[in-house]
């Protein structure tokens, strides 16, 4: 009798020593016999945006599957500790234990930003390219400091191979682009450049954050953001809720490429690429280009075709347009060399052009990814729905005559391991306050203020886009 009594009483110890089910993605390995069966080590799910179209997520207790569509790859991560699953071994193009721990190979500069947000630069390991084309201070840092090693070969510089990277980081992961080497070992295709709206192309910092089980940190980061870009478009479609289609600010969005022709938006539908999606987000028109108008060419067998216009098309097509953002670095070289032309139009007259170079000449195809709600409010700064009661000082795009090209500044190495905030991200809704701290602390939950009213606005505004 004593020893039933004595059994009874471990028996409590005994179920105590089970570890409750985590309320969080694991940072570390986790032995599965402490935790009751059938526990979800993923509490924390990323779910893309419904605009997203080449990114799935699937989610089970010990493993999760990251399927990119535009590269028909997939790929399997399950928790460090417990057993990839047997039933899909040889399905997938990689099979790693997440969090991961082996460091990481960047093969383009869009590659830098969701890493810097996520608080995870100390995670690369390798810079495949030309360092030159690098803008983020601190990966500049590291890389002159030997800490992330650079390969790059100036005489073949197209041709860069990650094999002697990963001979020498056999736990490394290369991030491949959408027209990189997918197929390669050890080598994981991104795809984000290629979705259609800045909102999903900035949705896959959930597929990084899945790598590291930090999915709940990207979640957050994504809501913010989204909810600022949301409030700006509240704001747009506000100011412009009585004005015609026809009497919306027109904006010419056109780039010379030498020796080809004239690249002009051409935007059938508001979600075409992102520069159509930033017009119709800020109640603008985008002068697009009239179809069959032009010629076309094709540098993939004929899959895409790539349309331009000779200066005279250009011509007719941009004279009498009062905004012209040209989305490059070479409007200089273009001016100085077609000037007659050019200055027959109206916004090179009025000096209203500009340029994507507020940030440097290379940091709009790297820190800009990370801030779309700030391109918004400097889009609509231009067409003049930004809120009228609050100022925003245009980051990203900048007038080609009367404003200097800034940049991001050094290093603070103090702040190498700390999460990349974007400046100048406030949105005031109209009628409405600004969160408190919402400039310091971008990422705080209180930016999302004005969401509910900006949802129901912007429908109005697309409706009138697309009418």
């Amino acid at each position: 009798m004593k020893l039933l009594v004595a059994l009874a009483a471990l028996l409590p110890l005994a179920a105590s020593s089970e570890s409750a089910p985590p309320t969080s993605n694991p940072q570390d390995c986790v032995d599965p016999s402490e935790y009751p069966a059938g526990t979800d080590f993923f509490p924390d799910k990323f779910v893309p945006h419904s605009t997203t179209d080449l990114l799935e997520m699937e989610y089970h207790n010990t493993y999760k599957i990251v399927k990119n569509k535009f590269q028909d790859k997939s790929y399997l991560l399950y928790q460090c500790g417990t057993e990839p699953p047997a039933e899909e071994a040889g399905k997938h193009h990689l099979t790693l234990s997440v969090p991961h721990k082996g460091g990481v190979g960047i093969t383009e500069t869009p590659q830098i930003p969701p890493m810097e947000l996520l608080a995870l630069r100390s995670e690369i390991a390798g810079y495949i390219g030309n360092p030159k084309l690098v803008s983020s201070p601190c990966l500049t840092h590291l890389m002159n400091e030997g800490d992330v090693e650079t390969v790059y070969d100036p005489e073949d510089p197209w041709n860069n191979d990650a094999t002697g990277f990963l001979e020498a980081n056999p736990d490394a992961v290369v991030f491949a682009g959408p027209y990189g080497n997918a197929d390669a070992e050890g080598h994981l295709g991104v795809a984000a450049s290629q979705e259609k709206t800045a909102v999903a192309t900035f949705d896959w910092l959930g597929m990084y954050a899945a790598l590291f089980n930090l999915e709940s940190e990207a979640n957050q980061i994504i809501a913010d953001t989204e909810g600022r870009y949301q409030c700006s478009a509240g704001n747009a479609a506000a100011l412009t809720a009585d004005v015609q289609p026809e009497a919306r600010p027109k904006i010419l969005w056109a780039q010379y490429f030498d020796g080809i022709g004239w690249s002009v938006a051409d935007c059938p539908t508001w979600d075409e690429a992102y520069y159509c999606e930033y017009a119709a987000h800020c109640g603008a028109e985008l002068v697009s280009r009239p179809e069959g108008l032009g010629f076309s060419e094709s540098y993939d067998g004929g899959k895409t075709l790539y349309w331009y216009l000779t200066d005279e098309d250009m011509l007719e097509l941009g004279k009498d347009v009062d905004t012209w953002i040209y989305p490059g670095s070479t409007f200089e070289d273009v001016y100085r060399n077609k000037k007659e032309m050019l200055d027959q139009f109206k916004s090179v007259q009025n000096k209203n052009v500009y340029d994507t170079q507020g940030q440097g000449p290379n940091s709009w195809h790297e820190q800009r990814l990370a801030e779309y709600d700030i391109v918004a409010l400097d889009v609509c700064t231009l067409a003049g729905t930004n809120n009228p009661d609050t100022i925003h000082r245009r980051r990203w795009i900048r007038n080609y005559f009367n404003e200097q090209m800034e940049g991001l500044g050094g290093c603070n190495t103090d702040e190498i391991d700390m999460a990349y905030i974007p400046a100048q991200a406030q949105c005031t809704p109209i009628g409405g306050e600004a969160p408190a701290g919402q400039q310091e602390t971008p990422q705080s939950p209180g930016a999302t203020v004005g969401l509910k009213l900006a949802t129901a606005l912007i429908a109005g505004a697309m409706a009138a886009f697309m009418g």
